[in-house]
């Protein structure tokens, strides 16, 4: 019997797509804690937090042959936000409709300065040294931890903290008045 928590996210991967159970459970209890965790501070409910966590796993399993997974913990934490902005807008959309128009106007005037702050964040980070950019991107978005990104860059996990801390506190300082307004 095969110890499957010494795979690797990528070999476990590998073996859902023959259909190997034991690795896509070892896939469940590896992630679903933080999955749950990301879900119920989107939604803070336990139980629509464990039905979304469900529902991306058994969505994991369901498209295990056809997905083209290089990330997989990024892939389950993106997964699982979208599945929680979807509840939420499930949830919104069974509020009281006579607030509709207002609503449909706040959420529209929230995507537009939701998305002038990501192009603003995109273009402070585009000004970041070529190291820290790159130790950011695979830190925030391709949800590598700080050993993998130091192997991947043969550089210390150390330096990949400071790399984070420095790409961190640029985007605070520049972006704290675009942040300040939309909070």
């Amino acid at each position: 019997m095969s110890d499957y928590h010494i795979y690797t996210d990528h070999d476990l991967l590998l073996l859902i797509r023959q259909d190997d159970a034991r690795a896509f459970t070892e896939i469940y209890h590896r992630y679903w804690k933080r999955m749950f965790t990301l879900a119920l501070h989107r939604l803070n409910s336990r139980q629509a937090a464990e039905d979304i966590v469900q529902d991306v796993f058994s969505g994991l399993w369901q498209r295990r042959h056809e997905s083209e997974i290089t990330t997989l913990g990024a892939y389950l934490a993106v997964a699982t936000r979208y599945a929680a902005f979807r509840q939420l807008a499930k949830m919104k959309s069974t509020t009281d409709t006579d607030t509709l128009p207002e609503t449909i106007q706040a959420s529209a005037d929230d995507t537009t300065a939701a998305r002038f702050l990501l192009q603003s964040m995109q273009e402070e980070l585009r000004q970041l040294p070529e190291k820290c950019r790159l130790v950011f991107d695979y830190s925030r978005n391709k949800g590598w931890s700080n050993r993998e990104i130091s192997q991947q860059l043969q550089i210390s996990e150390k330096a990949v903290e400071k790399h984070i801390t420095k790409a961190l506190q640029r985007l605070r300082i520049q972006l704290k008045h675009y942040l300040h307004s939309l909070f």
